[in-house]
Parts: structure tokens; sequence; C-alpha cells
């Protein structure tokens, strides 16, 4: 992973950014879990206050899965609802790839409507989207060329 130098409150966006996807995504019985995962992606120095902090920040509360365990979850009453006003900027939280596809990962409710941009936009290199609450597949036309849409995305999507 390339290292990257951020201000502060970057940093402090992309950790919120990441430990939201993170706690949507997984189901974690411990700060420390969460804190593993974190440091996998890329915040190698992150404190167990720092996660905790973050926590708080984005309104996690404990919850009972299906198993009886408690486990950490956005508090649904504090999800802003999903805006029509709010920019493609915005509602994008990251856009991977690997050699065979895209991923882009949306704030909660958003995947649906980052979809709908790129079919709008009918890029002849994507075969299909598929979307979810927060995340949005691609698939590429030909595999040799997923960098370059990745690129394509991120562009058409402002995250450059």
């Amino acid at each position: 992973m390339m290292k990257i130098d951020l201000s502060t409150s970057e940093k402090e966006q992309l950790q919120l950014a990441v430990c939201q996807r993170l706690v949507n995504e997984r189901s974690y019985l411990s700060q420390e879990e969460l804190r593993h995962d974190l440091r996998r992606h890329g915040f190698d120095s992150i404190s167990q206050s720092t996660v905790s902090r973050l926590l708080k920040l984005l309104g996690v509360i404990k919850i009972r899965n299906a198993k009886g365990q408690k486990i950490y979850s956005v508090n649904p009453q504090l999800r802003p609802a999903p805006s029509a006003a709010r920019s493609i900027a915005e509602m994008v939280v990251s856009v991977e790839h690997n050699d065979e596809f895209i991923l882009i990962h949306t704030a909660a409710g958003y995947g649906r409507a980052v979809a709908r941009i790129l079919d709008y936009h009918a890029l002849p290199e994507i075969l299909g989207v598929v979307a979810a609450s927060s995340i949005v597949w691609v698939a590429p036309r030909d595999v040799k060329r997923t960098a370059l849409i990745h690129k394509q995305i991120n562009y058409l999507l402002m995250m450059h």
C-alpha cells in the first residue's frame, strides 16, 4: 500500500469512513477486533482510545445479534437519511480494485444512486454494475483494463 501524507483532519475523516464501513460490513464483539481490522486497512498505529473516540463520533452502539451476542452497530436513529442534495463525492467513501473488478464503497443508502450514475454514463468499458445499499460492484468488459476503468470511475465520481 502506498503511503500518503494526510493532514490530521483528513486522516480522521478517513479513519471515520473506514471505521463506519467496517462496522456496517462486519460484526465486531470488541473494540480490539475493530482496531485489528483498522490496522489491516493501513492505520498501523491506531490506539484503542482512538477507536473508542471514532465509535463515539459515529454514534455506534452495542446491539444483540441473532445469536444473542452484543455487537457494534451504527445507531439506526443517527444514520442520515439519503439526500439527493448530497454531492457525488460525499456519497462515495472509497473506490478500489483488484485485477478483476472494482468496488465502490458508499455512505449507507447511496450504493444504488452511485450505480445509476455509472449506468447513465454508459462507459463502454464496463460490462455490468451490481449495487447494494452501501457498495457497488463493477465488472470490466476486459480485465486487462481494470486499472484504467478504476481511474475513469474515480474521475467520473470526482474522487481524484
